[in-house]
């Protein structure tokens, strides 16, 4: 049966507002594995729409305030983690932010809430294998016409976003040679990845309630793609990045997405437009999403239907360069500066492969991700 329209219609954000979604890991302070803490924690922790749980025991979603920029959103992020992480030692666990966790090998613990129990009866066993952490950036848009226009946009440059943000190398104790083995888990399942492209509004909604009769979604949360719309709140959703070990990185990632949105956004109004990555036939989509999630920053883009490839360092220098002036007009240039800095030392992936060598130990590479969260809100 199909549902009314109401939750279809796209409540328009005037300018581009700024929120993210961050799941963390919670993870046992003595053995450092992932913990089923999350009930425990709710329940000791004061009314707050900022702090929930998520599928899976072992992992606690931050949501900020609606901001209207960086810096508002930086503040606001800070505040949560630090209240979050000394509730999380009053209950002997620790936060850590990684796409993956290094080696617990038991299934995830469903929580006990009803759109969960529905989720793991629709998929199964499945449900159990989801131990995987992401941050989302929510961005403001006008209108779902203008929405669906930039998604169809951005979506050329998710392998970008993945490659930089990738931090899920290791899975139940493997070394798995991915950058982020978090999308390779995500990919068992059935809508997750690059969406389809919409052309206008009615499309979306045509095709949402089409399913919807199918029995394949009740509502816009079902929807797992890399990209979605979340027309109840009026934004564009950016799902595909892997969670940070760091404050700092989720802020420089958060920022060039914040920045490339608005800078796509200007180019559908044509008020701007410089340096474009086209939209791509759906084997490149498919393959740069691979090879990003495979090599992460050391992978070749494919970058025209002949099958040329281009490293996606340089791709990833060119589209600083070019964002360079919509940077500095939002207030994110200082970020994106850092994120250079971050692209030549290396993304979460090659400093927990070096903890990996070194050490020959996985605890310690979750002790080392759990450290860097920790040292950097105890400054």
């Amino acid at each position: 049966m199909r549902k009314s329209h109401k939750h279809l219609e796209f409540k328009g954000s005037r300018k581009a507002s700024l929120g993210i979604e961050i799941e963390f890991q919670l993870l046992d302070k003595e053995g450092l594995d992932l913990a089923d803490g999350i009930l425990p924690l709710i329940e000791n922790y004061p009314e707050t729409p900022y702090i929930k749980p998520e599928m899976s025991q072992c992992t606690v979603e931050i949501n900020s305030k609606v901001c209207a920029n960086l810096q508002e959103l930086e503040t606001d992020i800070i505040a949560v983690i630090e209240t979050l992480a000394a509730r999380c030692q009053q209950q002997k666990l620790v936060l850590c932010g990684a796409g993956t966790h290094p080696f617990s090998v038991r299934p995830a613990t469903i929580t006990p809430l009803p759109r969960y129990r529905e989720m793991e009866k629709r998929v199964g066993y499945l449900a159990h294998i989801f131990k995987t952490f992401a941050l989302h950036v929510h961005v403001g848009m006008p209108s779902g016409d203008t929405t669906l226009a930039v998604m169809a946009m951005l979506k050329p440059y998710l392998p970008i976003l993945l490659a930089l943000s990738a931090s899920s190398p290791f899975w139940e104790g493997h070394s798995t040679g991915f950058a982020s083995f978090r999308q390779r888990v995500l990919a068992i399942m059935r809508d997750y990845g690059v969406p389809p492209t919409f052309h206008k509004w009615k499309d979306f909604v045509t095709f949402f309630e089409n399913t919807q009769t199918a029995g394949v979604y009740g509502i816009i949360r079902d929807i797992h793609w890399d990209l979605r719309p979340r027309p109840q709140l009026g934004t564009l959703e950016v799902r595909v990045m892997d969670t940070q070990p760091t404050i700092k990185e989720t802020m420089m990632l958060t920022a060039l997405v914040h920045t490339l949105i608005v800078y796509l956004q200007r180019c559908c109004e044509q008020k701007e437009c410089g340096y474009l990555l086209m939209p791509h036939h759906w084997w490149m989509e498919k393959m740069n999403h691979f090879r990003s999630s495979h090599q992460g920053v050391e992978a070749n883009y494919i970058i025209d239907d002949q099958g040329h490839s281009k490293p996606m360092r340089a791709i990833i220098q060119e589209l600083l360069t070019t964002l360079a002036p919509t940077a500095e007009k939002l207030g994110t240039a200082s970020y994106l500066k850092r994120l250079e800095t971050h692209l030549e030392e290396g993304p979460s992936y090659i400093r927990q492969r070096e903890v990996f060598k070194r050490t020959g130990s996985l605890k310690k590479v979750a002790a080392a991700l759990a450290q860097e969260l920790e040292q950097e809100i105890t400054q």
